[in-house]
């Protein structure tokens, strides 16, 4: 893959992620923020999107190492966007809701999922749509 190509999926997963993050957790938008008072939802969901710009580039580098099928490409990027996404998630939840109350971990995780799975399914089809009509697999070299 070429740093151009990279770059380009890198920045789509970005906005993907930032959206998902930001629509799924947008029931708490209101509330505010432990760890900064001032922070607004905005500004705190595209904080934690950034992440998925650190880590994109590096796992679609190390798959360019392996030459492997549309699909199974696709599914990798897609698991990683669910995993960020997730954690995006788990991070607000934590920050919006959970610091000012007390939940377990697992209470976190299972509330986090309960309110943003329909956000995380559409946003993973979406993942695994655009990457797989998008992908080519590499000549051998």
């Amino acid at each position: 893959m070429h740093f151009i190509k990279i770059m380009t999926f890198s920045i789509i997963l970005f906005i993907l992620t930032f959206v998902t993050t930001y629509l799924s957790m947008q029931i708490f938008a209101d509330q505010p923020s432990a760890s900064c008072m001032g922070c607004s939802y905005l500004k705190d969901t595209f904080f934690y999107s950034v992440f998925s710009l650190m880590t994109i580039p590096f796992v679609l580098l190390l798959m360019n190492r392996v030459i492997i099928n549309k699909t199974r490409f696709a599914v990798v990027i897609t698991v990683v966007f669910i995993f960020i996404v997730l954690m995006n998630n788990v991070s607000l939840f934590q920050d919006r809701v959970s610091s000012w109350s007390s939940y377990s971990t697992k209470d976190e995780i299972v509330a986090t999922v309960f309110h943003a799975y329909p956000w995380m399914i559409t946003g993973s089809f979406i993942v695994f749509l655009v990457f797989y009509s998008t992908y080519k697999v590499p000549d051998k070299r």
